[in-house]
């Protein structure tokens, strides 16, 4: 298996092995150590076209904005208003600092799916095409678009969303293989991504189910998609890209490979990590200084890498120590002096 280059509009992704975007994980400092291991581009997390166009920029402060030069990079956007959808996309390309625009069509999450938005908007073709049509009329970076193979069994199928996206005006698509009712169960539906890849013209990316070398290069193979998103593969575990870049078909267990990616490195990436969130936070604090501010840039970061930790230990003995202990560590020293303590333990 060889994956090409990726082009469409403005954008090439020389290694089309890219991030998905995903809430509560995906912030700069994610996304800039991904990019740094091999990613051929990231996505932002999902931010609301309502709060872009309506608060001021408070929601593209808190969510988008980054610190560090990164690219290729998407502004993802999700919204049921048209109108709002397409100020929104405005607003990301007046900022300068996006490569394209991508809309999101798959979100199963209630709290979004509630609004209209997301994976609901599979529901409603029309309006999800007068969405694609109306930001796409709006700006002159590219707009792609982030779906899935449909909604459930009742709703419009794969192939009719295919062609409507293309219709639409979008210039690229990225589609998780599964029904939005299903969120992440179950295996992906790789014989409807090839459908789908048949027949379209815009290039298309394969979302879901990638966790391995091996599972990315199953999904070209069998699918003939043009590029893989890896969404929860990538959560501590960033060597994926470049281990697929390199194009190893050695398998590999859903954790990083101890031999591959030893305990210094990945210690040193955990602490990395924690250094890029903190400086984050501060950045954040900078950007709004009238909001209360609960925790220290430190604390907030802290809180926010619980998420990555149980990912980034995956496989090690005695693990369990260190999870236990979390919602008590505070501060960089002392999570890495417990990341140290199990480090020792494994070597």
């Amino acid at each position: 298996m060889q994956i090409r280059p990726l082009q469409f509009g403005s954008v090439t992704i020389e290694n089309p092995v890219v991030l998905a975007p995903m809430a509560g994980y995906t912030d700069a400092a994610m996304r800039t150590l991904c990019l740094e291991h091999g990613a051929g581009a990231v996505y932002t997390e999902l931010a609301s076209s309502e709060g872009l166009s309506r608060d001021g920029g408070r929601t593209f402060c808190e969510v988008l904005e980054s610190p560090w030069p990164e690219h290729p990079v998407a502004g993802h956007i999700f919204g049921a208003d048209p109108d709002r959808m397409a100020e929104a996309a405005k607003l990301l390309e007046q900022d300068g600092r996006f490569d394209w625009i991508d809309l999101n069509c798959g979100c199963p999450v209630k709290k979004v799916v509630s609004r209209g938005a997301g994976a609901a908007l599979l529901k409603d073709l029309p309006l999800m095409s007068r969405i694609i049509e109306k930001v796409k009329r709006s700006v002159s970076l590219p707009v792609s678009v982030k779906t899935r193979i449909g909604f459930n069994h009742d709703t419009a199928d794969h192939l009719e969303i295919a062609r409507m996206v293309e219709e639409s005006g979008a210039d690229m698509i990225a589609v998780h293989a599964r029904l939005a009712k299903n969120f992440h169960g179950g295996d992906p539906d790789l014989e409807k991504l090839a459908g789908m890849k048949q027949t379209l013209n815009i290039p298309v990316i394969g979302n879901g189910g990638a966790f391995t070398p091996e599972d990315a290069f199953r999904m070209v193979d069998v699918s003939g998609v043009d590029g893989v998103m890896i969404g929860r593969g990538a959560v501590g575990n960033p060597w994926i890209f470049e281990q697929i870049r390199q194009g190893s078909r050695v398998a590999c267990d859903t954790e990083p490979v101890p031999q591959a990616t030893r305990l210094l490195e990945r210690r040193d990436l955990m602490a990395e990590h924690l250094k890029r969130l903190v400086a984050l936070n501060e950045r954040k604090q900078e950007m709004i200084p009238d909001r209360a501010k609960r925790y220290t840039p430190e604390e907030a970061a802290c809180i926010q890498f619980r998420t990555h930790i149980p990912y980034y230990v995956k496989g090690l003995f005695d693990k369990k120590q260190l999870l236990m202990k979390l919602a008590s560590l505070m501060s960089v020293a002392a999570i890495m002096e417990e990341i140290d303590i199990l480090m020792e333990k494994n070597k």
